[in-house]
């Protein structure tokens, strides 16, 4: 199964200051069906990730891209925010038969204009969020990214990128109730164990190599 849509952070890292800004769709990640007590409701659910083009952030060392997501409910709905966010990124208004079935792959590695604002989250914390998405100016060429990825929940061909999203997005995906019904709660289970055995071996590693190192010391 695609992801299909129909008609029916880091706080170590400082947020981005509020602006317009070019990003490009580098990750599509399917939530699975979510829980929403509030309304009482099973909806499924799905994020999209940019990267932010000109922006990046030291991590470890490491020099990589600013990001930033937005999580949608996914559907097509005449008043869902996904329709008019896509529809703004597109250009264009979404055709009666687009909206009998629209693939959300068909939007990864497509860049935009991002109007983003810094809000106050009830911890006192400064979040930086998306307010609205706009289609890139005319004539604008965009290098495509790199390592960009799909995850499905139904999809097991892309269960492996599993291992490229953020642990707290992994939380989210680990709520979903329809994990049992695809087998991916076998697959994340496998997954876990394995990650768990190789930071064992790791540690050992480290502990062999400290001992190695104290015994060649003439002290």
């Amino acid at each position: 199964m695609s992801i299909i849509v129909k008609n029916e952070g880091n706080s170590n890292i400082p947020p981005l200051e509020p602006g317009v800004y070019q990003g490009i769709a580098t990750q599509i990640i399917d939530l699975g069906i979510q829980e929403n007590s509030m309304f009482g409701k099973q909806q499924r659910k799905g994020m999209i990730i940019w990267n932010i083009l000109g922006e990046t952030i030291k991590v470890n060392d490491e020099e990589l891209p600013r990001v930033i997501s937005k999580e949608y409910t996914l559907s097509l709905a005449e008043k869902s925010t996904l329709r008019k966010d896509l529809e703004a990124w597109r250009g264009k208004i979404f055709s009666k038969e687009e909206l009998e079935g629209f693939d959300l792959k068909n939007v990864l590695n497509v860049p935009c204009q991002l109007q983003l604002i810094q809000k106050e989250g009830n911890n006192g914390q400064i979040y930086t969020n998306i307010a609205s998405i706009m289609s890139m100016p005319k004539g604008v060429k965009i290098e495509p990214a790199k390592d960009t990825f799909i995850f499905d929940t139904y999809d097991p061909n892309t269960w492996i990128n599993y291992d490229k999203i953020a642990n707290w997005i992994k939380e989210k995906i680990k709520k979903a109730i329809n994990l049992q019904e695809t087998q991916l709660d076998l697959y994340i289970k496998e997954y876990e164990e394995l990650k768990k055995e190789q930071e064992g071996k790791q540690e050992e590693n480290i502990k062999e190599t400290t001992d190695e190192t104290k015994k060649e010391l003439p002290f």
